[in-house]
Parts: structure tokens; C-alpha cells; sequence
């Protein structure tokens, strides 16, 4: 079972990848990178479920059997469900910076219609345009498909929640915890 020294080590590691990675400007430096911070994510995960491992039984327990969950049983099933999304929310800083730099790119396709499209430089360019909106594009989809996952979430468990709402988050919650995806 993982534990937040194993966290803390992977973090150690992390730093020494990315420092050798803001050095070295490579490709595979930065491939690297990406590979440790998706190992250290895959790490924090996996502590995360050990430490929700026992928590989250009488919750399954309640929500199978039609009993209501208290305020911190809630708590607990918010954290289960949405906790990472709403954690990202918080925590996201670029969006408006995502949204003027797309406003910006659709501004410069626009004027590269208007100049026209007929020579390979200008194809060059609103090709280059196109690839910067679309590394911008899948980072905005993500910012709000977890807002709107954190809505729903809201909605479905604000007040009492149905027999049917309470049978799907059971069966979310033991395939969540059976998935390397939590």
C-alpha cells in the first residue's frame, strides 16, 4: 500500500526530471517529464484510494440499502466523485489566459482569410495557427467538462437523493475503486 513518503520520494524524483529537463530543452527531457509526472499522479491516486479504502465501505453500504448519508458521508462521496475536478478548479489559473490566446489565433485565421490563401506561406501560416488552437482547445474542453461534472454532481445529490441516483453512485463507486482511473 502506498503512503505519502512514497509521494514525497516521487516528488524528489520529479524535481531532479524536471530540473535536468529545464536544462537540457529536449524533446526527450521533456518526455521524460511528462512520463514523471504521470508516474507521480498514478502514485498520489493510488494513495488516495488507500486512505479512502475504509471510508468509503459504509457509504456503498447506505447508498445500496436506500439509507441517507450524513453530512460527512456526503462529504466523503464528494470527494470520491468530484473531489480531483473540483481540486483542478481551484486550482487552474490559465483559463482567461486560454480564452484571449484563442480569441487572438481565431482573430489571425481571420485575417489570414482576408489576405488570402492562395500562396504556400500563407497555407504555412494559418497551418501554424490551427496547430496553436489546437493545443490551446483539448485544456479549455477539459476546464469545463470537470465544471460541468461538478454541476451535475450538485445537481443530482442536492437534498434527498432518489433510489435510481443512489444505485448509480454505487455502482460509480465500485467501479471507481476497482479502475487505475480514480
Amino acid at each position: 500500500m502506498p503512503t505519502p513518503n512514497n509521494v514525497d520520494a516521487k516528488i524528489d524524483a520529479l524535481l531532479n526530471v524536471a530540473a535536468q529537463s529545464f536544462k537540457a530543452e529536449s524533446a526527450a527531457g521533456y518526455r521524460q517529464f511528462q512520463a514523471e509526472v504521470s508516474a507521480l499522479e498514478g502514485l498520489a491516486r493510488e494513495t488516495f484510494q488507500a486512505k479512502l479504502d475504509e471510508m468509503y465501505w459504509p457509504i456503498l453500504q447506505k447508498l445500496e440499502n436506500g439509507r441517507p448519508l450524513t453530512t460527512a458521508e456526503h462529504d466523503i462521496l464528494e470527494l470520491l466523485m468530484v473531489g480531483e475536478a473540483k481540486y483542478y478548479l481551484k486550482t487552474e489559473t490559465s483559463v482567461e489566459t486560454w480564452r484571449a490566446e484563442l480569441k487572438r489565433l481565431i482573430e489571425d485565421i481571420k485575417k489570414q482569410q482576408a489576405a488570402g490563401l492562395d500562396e504556400i506561406d500563407s497555407l504555412m501560416r494559418l497551418r501554424a495557427l490551427c496547430r496553436e488552437a489546437l493545443r490551446i482547445l483539448p485544456d479549455l474542453a477539459f476546464y469545463f467538462g470537470e465544471l460541468e461534472r461538478v454541476r451535475r454532481f450538485d445537481e443530482a445529490t442536492r437534498g434527498a437523493i432518489d433510489a435510481d441516483t443512489r444505485r448509480a453512485l454505487a455502482n460509480l463507486i465500485k467501479e471507481m475503486m476497482e479502475s487505475d482511473e480514480l
